[in-house]
C-alpha cells in the first residue's frame, strides 16, 4: 500500500497511525507543491511547468526558503509512484485529503496522471466529518495533521475506490 498526502505534517501523523494499526502499513509519499496558488495553465506541458517553477523562484526570492525550490520535485514523485504501480499490479494507492484547497488542488493535479490505475486507487476525503481531538471533544478538521493518529483507524473505513 502506498499513501499520498499533501503536507509534511500529514506524513508524520499518518506514520504514527501506522504504528497503531498494521493494516495501514505502507510507504507515505508527499506531494509538496501547493497547486491552489500560482499559475497552473498547461501544467503538464514543459512550458507550463517551467512557468510555474519560475513563478515559485520569484515568490521565494530573498526568502529563507529560496534554496529549497530544488527539493520539490513532484513530477519525479509521480514518476516513481507510476513506476511502483506498474511493477506491482497488486499495489494499491490511498490518497488522503482534508477539506482545504491545498489537498483538493493537489488531488486534481495528481489524478489526471493516474487514470490508467483506476480501480487500484482509494480516496479518503475527510470533508465535513467529525473527529475527536486530544481532549475528547468533537471537531471538524480541515487538515489531516489535526486528527489524532488513533482516529485514522476509524477514518480508513471511509476509503472509496476511484474508477
Amino acid at each position: 500500500m502506498i499513501h499520498i498526502v499533501f503536507e509534511a505534517a500529514n506524513v508524520k501523523v499518518l506514520q504514527s497511525a501506522m504504528e497503531l494499526d498494521e493494516s495501514l502499513q505502507g510507504e507515505v509519499m508527499e506531494i509538496k507543491d501547493d497547486f491552489a496558488v500560482g499559475p497552473v495553465e498547461d501544467i503538464y506541458a514543459t512550458e507550463g511547468y517551467q512557468q510555474r517553477r519560475d513563478w515559485w523562484k520569484e515568490v521565494l526570492e530573498h526568502s529563507p526558503y529560496e534554496n529549497q525550490l530544488d527539493i520539490v520535485d513532484d513530477k519525479m514523485t509521480v514518476h516513481q509512484l507510476i513506476k511502483q504501480l506498474q511493477e506491482d499490479e497488486n499495489q494499491e494507492l490511498w490518497i488522503w485529503m482534508g477539506q482545504n484547497a491545498h489537498d483538493v488542488c493537489g488531488y486534481y493535479w495528481l489524478m489526471s496522471q493516474l487514470a490508467e490505475f483506476a480501480g487500484r486507487i482509494q480516496v479518503l476525503y475527510l470533508n465535513n466529518l467529525p473527529f475527536f481531538n486530544e481532549k475528547g471533544n468533537i471537531f471538524y478538521p480541515t487538515h489531516l495533521h489535526q486528527i489524532q493518529p488513533r482516529e485514522f483507524t476509524k477514518a480508513k473505513k471511509l476509503a472509496r475506490p476511484i474508477t
